[in-house]
């Protein structure tokens, strides 16, 4: 059995739907793994879901430090 436990993964991003989705495609392009968070339901989404909620990205704790600096430098 599985469970999805967030607690050891690290919040770099909040937004609306669509910024969540730039960024995280962002992060992926540089090879860091990241998860969608609906913050207005606390539940996993998919990229269709949270339309006009905030949504989080969260990261392993690994790639905390990268992810905030390719965040931080985007255009």
């Amino acid at each position: 059995m599985t469970t999805n436990d967030n607690s050891a993964w690290i919040k770099v991003f909040s937004g609306a739907a669509f910024e969540t989705e730039v960024v995280k495609g962002l992060l992926e392009a540089n090879e860091i793994r990241c998860i969608l968070e609906d913050h207005t339901m606390s539940a996993l989404t998919s990229h269709y879901s949270g339309i006009g909620g905030d949504m989080r990205i969260l990261v392993s704790p690994a790639d905390e430090a990268e992810a905030l600096k390719i965040i931080k430098h985007r255009e």
